[in-house]
């Protein structure tokens, strides 16, 4: 690809199914699929093999996960599977999976920019893959000609309800008003006005659903009226946060009741209908529980209503809307429906449903491969922030061992949750972040281990083991350790260090990412054995910046080494936007000059995280090189190399150019290419986002030579614009600002 200077082709391709990992002598079903932050399950069959499977959507950031069922009725087993995901269109806030039609096939909702639902239709493709296409947005005039209409309004990161809630046979729409006070009921008239299936005609019908209204106290007022003469114009009341519904059926009376969850409280509320009781014409709730199942999250809670078992009854799932101190690993809690759909009786199984299945850290994950027990095939070490303990973050480090019995045959067996009992320290404070790196720092020609924290310092850990060959002891932690000048090494936030011989003196040196996305330079000049000596260089090694188009973030977490079968050590970082950068120039041991760089968008790696961190090493002696990467949300996924990078055509000549600009851009997008990439009368301009997924793509005629794209509608953020004309590809960075 052009605009890759170091790597071309696709190198890595995802292979975590052929990557076990064993606990207690059992495999984890889905243990390379990035963990869960704050998820938002739906159900669909995405292969259509007759088996409901799962989807995951993250609100933050706009994350989808799709998860494979192999398992039986009852007894499902979900098995990540990345490659349906980039059959979703971007999604904002909620993801909400319905069929609309009625043609057996999952539909899609879900916000779009200032409309409240974006319905898109379902279908399967020639490969028997569920697909979407865009229907529309859902608005309403009720049948008084307002032109434009009225958009049917879910608030910026609430939950709505897609459900058929009167049972007529067509589905309706529930969500709280602009000022989070009253649930807004927008009936489907689809049935009613006889119209076609794959219609949905919306009105407004009542502007207080269950007759409840929300101020800012954890209850309810019950029993309220609201004024319902006109339809057409907004409620008045207080605002009181965010909110997530979930309407299903608690008992046996053929109506639907309430559980609410809100950004302020750790509960979710339930409440039951009285219309079927009572026999009165509106949905009315008629009693609330705030301690309903016990159900607690430490922050917005969310409450889901599908059949997570796949035993015929819908179950109850329970997940955090809100990221900070929350739930981060026990963040998926799972309530069985042991009696019917009609007659449920919802029994605690469970509070990690599916996140069990997962390597998951809690809160961001900084793997590393490293050689431990000394059985010559890499371990793997994975450091992060940690779990929330009394809702304290406590940093932690993982570790399995590597059990591959021979090329082809990598697998992992879990040794510990908190190898070193790093949540122990509190001097000076506790550790918050570990970002390991292991190599000998000190010049008594052992590997000593160094963990980078959040506050940009770092703990080091020397070996008192007898020698190199045998597996290191790793004691007497020292917290913030000081330079050559007796000045604590502080990279300002979030310090991701990695050991290696940069200036080639035959000294292993400290290379360290920082918040910022630069890399800080420490020179190993001790000259006595033990001696930890470390000289500050630069704080911008070789001009190397990670999410460059962004001017004050990249978290930037260097892997340093082999990362293909060329034997040429690179430079590879992860970054918040999820993006892999290459750097090389450097093996010469020059720390003066710039490195030059490029972007690692082969094989998608960048598509499924953000705040990546990769590591790199051959896991099961095959020859070919692994990459596991983690992410923000505390859990890894497994790459392994796939082509021979010896093999990889050459780059594209420079003449082949593509230029875009503005950059950043806000309303427009203009693409340039000149006739040396013009190679057939047709190029294809396509903008996808750092989760994967296209939100443009569009063909023109080559002979143009410049096309301006229209990006008005798109969220602020980073892109890759990817331009294609024959065999000739070239990918650019763009940053839409608003």
């Amino acid at each position: 690809m052009a605009s890759q200077a170091v790597a071309q082709g696709i190198i890595y391709e995802y292979n975590g199914q052929n990557v076990p990992v064993l606990m207690n002598s059992q495999p984890k079903s889905a243990p390379w699929a990035g963990g869960f932050e704050t998820p938002q399950p739906a159900m669909a069959d995405l292969n259509n093999d007759g088996k409901m499977d799962m989807v995951i959507y993250e609100r933050s950031p706009r994350q989808i996960k799709t998860f494979i069922n192999t398992g039986t009725a009852g007894n499902p087993y979900y098995t990540f599977e990345p490659k349906y995901i980039f059959n979703f269109p971007s999604c904002s806030d909620y993801l909400s999976m319905e069929d609309y039609n009625d043609d057996s096939i999952p539909d899609l909702f879900s916000r779009a920019s200032s409309y409240g639902f974006a319905a898109y239709r379902g279908y399967y493709n020639t490969s028997n893959e569920l697909c979407f296409t865009f229907y529309r947005f859902l608005t309403y005039d009720n049948d008084q000609n307002t032109n434009p209409p009225i958009n049917t309004y879910v608030k910026n990161n609430d939950v709505p309800c897609v459900i058929d809630v009167d049972d007529d046979g067509d589905l309706d729409f529930l969500a709280y008003d602009i000022n989070g006070a009253y649930i807004y009921y927008y009936k489907n008239y689809q049935v009613e006005d006889a119209l076609p299936a794959d219609s949905i005609r919306i009105k407004l019908r009542d502007k207080c659903w269950g007759k409840i209204s929300q101020g800012v106290a954890r209850t309810h007022v019950m029993d309220n009226s609201c004024d319902n003469s006109s339809l057409l114009r907004s409620a008045q009341s207080t605002e009181d946060g965010n909110n997530a519904i979930c309407i299903f059926k608690a008992d046996n009376d053929n109506d639907y009741d309430l559980l609410d969850g809100n950004f302020a409280y750790s509960d979710v509320q339930f409440f039951r209908n009285g219309k079927a009781d009572q026999s009165w014409p509106v949905d009315s709730m008629v009693y609330q529980d705030t301690i309903w199942q016990n159900i607690f999250m430490a922050q917005y809670p969310s409450p889901f209503y599908l059949d997570a078992d796949q035993d015929g009854n819908k179950d109850l799932l329970i997940t955090p809307h809100a990221t900070g101190a929350s739930n981060n690993y026990k963040n998926v809690q799972f309530y069985r429906n042991t009696g019917t759909t009609n007659n449920p009786t919802y029994t605690f199984q469970n509070d990690s449903f599916l996140v069990s299945q997962m390597i998951d850290v809690g809160t961001a994950a900084f793997p590393m491969l490293y050689d431990y027990n000394r059985d010559g095939k890499p371990d793997l070490i994975v450091g992060s922030a940690g779990y929330y303990q009394s809702g304290l973050l406590r940093s932690r480090l993982a570790y399995y061992a590597n059990t591959s019995t021979g090329p082809g045959s990598p697998s992992f067996d879990f040794q510990s949750y908190n190898f070193l009992q790093l949540d122990t320290m509190t001097v000076p404070v506790a550790m918050k972040g570990a970002a390991p790196s292991a190599g000998d720092l000190n010049n008594d020609g052992k590997d000593d281990l160094i963990l980078g924290e959040f506050d940009g310092t770092l703990t080091f850990y020397s070996n008192a083991a007898a020698s190199n060959a045998v597996q290191p002891e790793w004691i007497n932690p020292v917290r913030r350790i000081r330079d050559v000048n007796n000045v604590i090494i502080d990279v300002g936030s979030d310090a991701a260090p990695c050991i290696y011989d940069v200036d080639q003196d035959g000294k292993p040196d400290l290379v360290i990412g920082t918040m910022l996305g630069y890399f800080a330079y420490y020179q190993n000049v001790s000259t006595i054995a033990g001696e930890l000596k470390l000289k500050k260089i630069n704080t911008q090694l070789g001009q190397m910046k990670v999410d460059p188009l962004t001017s004050w973030i990249g978290y930037a977490t260097p892997f340093i080494g082999r990362i293909d079968d060329t034997n040429v050590d690179y430079i590879i970082s992860g970054s918040e936007t999820g993006a892999l950068y290459q750097f090389t120039g450097f093996q010469n041991g020059d720390t003066t000059v710039s490195y030059p760089s490029g972007y690692g968008v082969h094989s998608n790696i960048a598509a499924l995280a953000t705040r990546t961190a990769p590591t790199v090493a051959d896991i099961d002696g095959d020859g070919m090189m692994d990459m596991i990467v983690g992410t923000r949300a505390g859990g890894l996924y497994m790459y392994r190399q796939s082509n021979l990078a010896s093999s990889e055509p050459a780059p594209l000549p420079l003449t082949n150019k593509v230029d875009i600009y503005p950059n950043p851009a806000k309303n427009v997008l203009y693409v340039k290419w000149n006739s040396g990439f013009a190679v057939n009368s047709e190029v294809n301009v396509t903008l996808v986002n750092t989760v994967g997924q296209k939100v443009v793509s569009r063909s023109f005629d080559s002979k143009q030579s410049a096309v301006m794209m229209d990006i008005a509608e798109l969220p602020a953020g980073i892109y890759f614009c990817i331009t294609r004309c024959g065999l000739n590809e070239s990918v650019n960075t763009v940053s839409i600002y608003r």
